[in-house]
């Protein structure tokens, strides 16, 4: 069976294509990314700064509305280049943020906001903070 061997390779090539776009890349250890959601006529501003852990590991993120700091979420970790960040008062979701890096000063990530702010969201590029 000579087949085998080629049909073999290229379903694990097959495979590999599809798969790679599910994970994501590793952050730069130690970097801050920022993110804006600029004002509209139906949404206020909002800015998120994702800080990344000198491990690379984990995170933590900080939302701001308008000219006001809404929170800073719980320590989360950074999975196959993805994230959840959370803030929470006691059982009650304030907001959420998940995402996953594209390249390592880059991030693209979708912002939940049930119960603060002015409860719309969106998707969010967040870029490495040169500063």
């Amino acid at each position: 069976m000579p087949w085998r061997a080629p049909m073999l390779a290229i379903s694990c090539l097959a495979l590999a294509i599809l798969v790679a776009p599910a994970l994501g890349a590793a952050p730069t250890k130690g970097a801050s990314y920022v993110g804006e959601l600029p004002e509209t006529a139906a949404r206020l501003g909002k800015r998120v700064v994702l800080k990344v852990s000198p491990s690379g590991t984990t995170g933590r993120a900080r939302l701001a509305c308008g000219d006001t700091r809404v929170g800073l979420s719980s320590k989360f970790d950074v999975v196959e280049g993805k994230f959840e960040a959370r803030r929470s008062t006691g059982s009650v979701l304030v907001w959420r943020l998940t995402g996953k890096f594209v390249s390592p000063d880059r991030s693209k990530a979708k912002l939940y906001l049930p119960a603060v702010c002015d409860g719309r969201g969106g998707k969010v590029t967040l870029e490495i903070d040169e500063n």
